[in-house]
């Protein structure tokens, strides 16, 4: 499981509607991690879709609260394989291989859409690494409505919101028009959307992109069925992702920032340029690549000239958004 993924309420959920109801989606924004105090291992915290937050199971005893509806916006794809309905050459998220057609595979949204032999057997493959997963026919399967921050849908700002007035104002409600990837080049697909505001400007946001949500809906739109009894639980266990379709090599001129906790910061930093106490004050701050040591070390310059050695796995780029560079699916 990995930052980002797309989930709905699973087997074991307890919470009431605290999602929504069934069918709503939400973004896992946290893993938890042997010993913090904050989220404990095994469980995850999502950010719900209206913007609810709330920590789940991912195993934690043996429970499972969670199942992931679409991991293709944390990189996942299959290279090389062409879905047999939509023809695209890549199938981004789980992929479907049918076990009757054996050159037939579908990705997650021809699949759920019922494209091919709805009583065909399908074998599910969660990662382009994965052994793969039998699931059952899908006639007469039960099949539940996806809800959720899907075109159609009224949306205002939300928790990771950082674009200024950029949807006119506090309050202000924007429409989702499509769906697509947060920007060129990236593997993580479906992670973001296209949003009218009222003013006629359009602009794309994050909705699962690195774990950020800068949306939740004040009106719920469809984004289709699925079927839920087919989808995996959101399990600590499980491969993980990679985080994002963002590679970890950084070029000069490039815009970075970290956005880990001080404590982590810290860790990583051990062996990588060292710790000074005023690194903290720098979490959350954009900064430019200056230079890349040989040992891979990351020189990051800041306003004032500041400048500090960081370890690479502790930066995220950051890419200012238009919508010029959100591709619609």
């Amino acid at each position: 499981m990995s930052v980002g993924c797309r989930v709905v309420r699973g087997p074991d959920w307890t919470y009431g509607n605290q999602d929504g109801g069934e069918g709503h989606l939400g973004t896992v924004v946290e893993i938890g991690k042997p010993g913090s105090t904050n989220l404990p291992e095994k469980t995850a915290a999502v950010i719900w879709d209206s913007g609810g937050r709330g920590t789940y199971r991912a195993g934690q005893n043996g429970a499972y609260d969670l199942r992931i509806f679409d991991n293709a916006t944390t990189g996942v794809n299959h290279p090389n394989i062409v879905c047999g309905s939509c023809g695209q050459p890549v199938i981004h998220g789980m992929r479907w291989h049918c076990t009757v057609c054996t050159d037939s595979h579908l990705c997650t949204v021809c699949y759920m859409a019922d494209k091919h032999d709805l009583t065909h057997p399908f074998r599910r493959f969660d990662t382009a690494s994965s052994e793969g997963e039998a699931v059952p026919k899908r006639e007469g399967c039960t099949e539940i409505q996806a809800k959720g921050i899907f075109p159609g849908a009224k949306v205002v700002k939300g928790p990771d919101w950082e674009w200024e007035d950029q949807d006119c104002g506090i309050g202000n409600i924007g429409q989702v028009t499509s769906v697509g990837c947060w920007a060129r080049g990236l593997t993580s697909v479906r992670s973001a959307v296209k949003v009218k505001w009222s003013s006629g400007s359009t602009y794309g946001y994050r909705v699962g992109h690195e774990g950020k949500v800068d949306l939740v809906y004040i009106e719920e739109e469809s984004g289709g069925s699925y079927y839920k009894d087919h989808l995996p639980v959101l399990d600590h266990t499980a491969e993980v992702a990679p985080s994002s379709g963002i590679p970890r090599e950084f070029k000069v001129g490039e815009k970075v920032k970290v956005e880990l906790g001080k404590d982590r910061f810290q860790s990583m930093q051990e062996g990588h340029g060292a710790w000074n106490p005023r690194m903290a004050s720098y979490i959350g701050k954009i900064g430019t690549v200056h230079d890349v040591s040989t040992q891979g070390d990351v020189i990051v310059r800041y306003e004032g000239l500041t400048r500090w050695w960081l370890h690479p796995e502790t930066l995220t780029k950051v890419y200012r958004m238009n919508v010029t560079t959100l591709r619609s699916l």
